[in-house]
């Protein structure tokens, strides 16, 4: 598995996750933009995502809630596209929410991921999260984002060794 690379850019509100992946930029694209392919491994290791809603297109609501393996889902996260840019870039608003996607978030981040395609089957992906304050910033890393997507990233890594 490869590093991720972690920078924190207190001037900007901003963390940065880098990561190399074994992967074609398409098969990547998809891991991000299809239900079955978020729901395979997004969040941490140990846990489990259902996705409610997915509307991959500016304007389009991604809803989704993850949890502890076999647990109830226990966070719900209500984002909004703001730019799709098919195969290279997703930006979202993305913040806390209920079971029914209501918007509970009155601090919600922006978040962009890039996808760069560096071989032909490997992608540099690029996760830049900008948040309201320096306050909000830090309470998101002590909730243990950066865990959370490492291994996220690792279960990521997996599924495109496994569905190429």
């Amino acid at each position: 598995m490869s590093e991720l690379l972690v920078s924190k850019d207190l001037e900007r509100r901003e963390i940065v996750l880098e990561r190399a992946l074994r992967g074609s930029v398409d098969a990547v694209w998809r891991s991000w933009t299809t239900i079955d392919g978020l729901e395979a491994w997004w969040g941490p290791v140990g846990w489990t995502t259902t996705v409610r809603a997915l509307d991959v297109r500016p304007g389009g609501l991604w809803h989704f809630g993850m949890g502890p393996d076999g647990a109830p889902r226990e966070v719900w996260v209500r984002s909004v596209y703001s730019e799709v840019i098919d195969g290279s870039a997703l930006s979202y608003v993305e913040g806390f929410s209920d079971e029914t996607g209501a918007d509970l978030d009155p601090e919600s981040h922006s978040t962009t991921v890039e996808f760069f395609g560096v071989e032909p089957a490997r992608t540099r992906l690029v996760l830049r999260t900008r948040f309201t304050s320096i306050e909000r910033l830090e309470d998101i890393a002590a909730m243990g984002m950066v865990d959370g997507w490492a291994g996220g990233f690792d279960r990521l890594e997996n599924l495109l060794r496994r569905h190429p």
